[in-house]
């Protein structure tokens, strides 16, 4: 796969389409020929503008057809699409325009021109695109997209997934989150049919367009569940989610074991996969070779290090991004060591058969008045199986003399509570005291699923969950 031929290989399809429905339910479809006559217009459209090669033309909008041509022509015209989230500000147009450059700046269906008085570019050879990205603490960070690492990443998801024109996604996240973009470039690759929806409108698009594999994050996977036992009128999952899924993919964030065993128990396969916009993809399941509660295998062995501490850093020729802009030298360079090493942030270990767990991130890691220090992922991964615990998350005490968790029952009787808390003490009886629960705190619901408790990127804010416990220690059960 290769970016600069892209457009050679789609243009004359008229046999895979793609597909728009609006927040209304109104459905478009086009072919991917017809596409690419709307991406040269909007080509077109930025030469007329003043747009050159190498100039950044800010983009805002709805995922839509309109975004898809604006990044395909900006791609045939070799600009640098900015790709701004659809609640990023934008107040003062030109001061905006200045502040980043911009050749060109659209918003929804209106466009503005750029700073007259921007330089000539001097882009890099191997930029492709300039996006956000939300880490744990859900503030945004610029990253600067490689060609090379997003034709390195798409081959590798061709090969290892066996995408082909036989192929139908479905996207619902927001174009802006670059994995998206990697899904639409891999379709127009593949010759496979493409489905754009938004998220109010996933379930109905997903059994209406009968999407082949999907790609989204843990909420989204529990969602459907909940929404399958309650409408789904006893129809098997596999043909709640429209009859011809092969497998789907979850990452962003850790799922809950629960669900990815529902899944498997009704055929669906539900596969774990794991990597950052930083570096690219790291390791994920496929569809001949998974292993339920791991990350899957490394796609690079010999391009991930593992420190004594447990945590992975990668080394790779062609990492997904080039590097973070608008950020400290200083801050930017705990992530991109001088020498080309990414530090990942998380903790993980291979089992014998080279499937990767993750334990946790290290921004994660609770230090214990003991000086002990625990991977809170890692206790919770004790605890799998519990009788009765359809979710749990593992928090210091306020003192940090030990270990708590707030966990949601299947059921929320008097007798399954206590049922819960005798269960957790006889898994305590067999673990080292650091990685005892000695307290619990019941929540009716999950907090993995509550957005009071989540990032911006959908993952789980330990620092809330923390906060939480503390307001509520003086209801919590003991475990003996």
């Amino acid at each position: 796969m290769e970016l600069a031929h892209l457009f050679e290989q789609y243009r004359d399809n008229t046999d895979a389409v793609v597909v728009e429905i609006d927040a209304r339910g109104d459905r478009r479809e086009i072919s991917h020929a017809a596409l690419a006559d709307l991406a040269e217009r909007r080509a077109e459209q930025l030469r007329a503008a003043g747009v050159r090669a190498g100039d950044v033309v800010g983009l805002r909008a709805p995922n839509s057809l309109d975004w898809l041509s604006w990044d395909l022509g900006a791609l045939l015209v070799g600009a640098v699409i900015q790709a701004f989230p659809d609640d990023f500000p934008v107040d003062d147009v030109p001061a905006f325009t200045a502040r980043h450059g911009l050749a060109l700046l659209v918003l929804g269906d209106e466009t503005h021109p750029g700073d007259p008085a921007r330089p000539a570019p001097d882009t890099p050879p191997d930029l492709h695109s300039l996006v956000y990205s939300s880490g744990t603490s859900g503030t945004l960070k610029g990253l600067r997209i490689s060609r090379k690492g997003t034709e390195y990443v798409i081959r590798r998801f061709i090969d290892s997934f066996h995408i082909s024109s036989r192929d139908r996604h479905l996207i619902f996240l927001p174009l802006a989150n670059y994995q998206q973009r990697l899904s639409v470039y891999c379709c127009l690759w593949t010759g496979a049919d493409l489905v754009l929806a938004p998220y109010q409108r996933v379930f109905a698009a997903l059994r209406a367009e009968g999407p082949t594999f999907l790609i989204g994050p843990p909420i989204f996977y529990d969602a459907v569940l909940q929404l399958a036992t309650r409408t789904g009128g006893g129809v098997p999952l596999g043909e709640f989610l429209g009859g011809r899924l092969r497998f789907a993919i979850t990452g962003m964030a850790p799922i809950r074991r629960d669900t990815l065993d529902a899944f498997g128990a009704q055929g669906v396969r539900l596969l774990e996969a794991y990597g950052m916009t930083e570096s690219g993809m790291i390791g994920w399941n496929t569809v001949e070779e998974n292993r339920p509660g791991t990350v899957g295998k490394l796609i690079d062995p010999d391009a991930v290090t593992f420190l004594a501490d447990g945590e992975l850093l990668i080394h790779r020729p062609a990492p997904l991004s080039l590097g973070y802009f608008g950020l400290d030298r200083q801050v930017a360079e705990e992530t991109f060591r001088p020498d080309g090493t990414i530090v990942t942030g998380d903790y993980g270990r291979l089992d014998a058969d080279g499937y990767l767990t993750l334990l946790g991130r290290k921004k994660d890691v609770i230090a214990l008045a003991s000086g002990r220090k625990v991977h809170p992922g890692e206790v919770e991964s004790h605890f799998v199986g519990v009788p009765g615990v359809a979710d749990l998350v593992v928090v210091p005490t306020p003192s940090a003399h030990g270990l708590a968790a707030i966990v949601t029952p299947t059921d929320d009787g008097d007798a399954q509570r206590a049922a819960i808390i005798e269960g957790i003490g006889k898994v305590n009886a067999h673990l080292d005291g650091q990685h005892r629960i000695a307290a619990v705190l019941f929540s009716p619901t999950p907090l993995r699923g509550d957005s009071a408790f989540l990032t911006a990127n959908m993952k789980l804010s330990r620092t809330a969950v923390a906060a939480y416990f503390a307001q509520r220690r003086d209801s919590a059960t003991p475990v003996a």
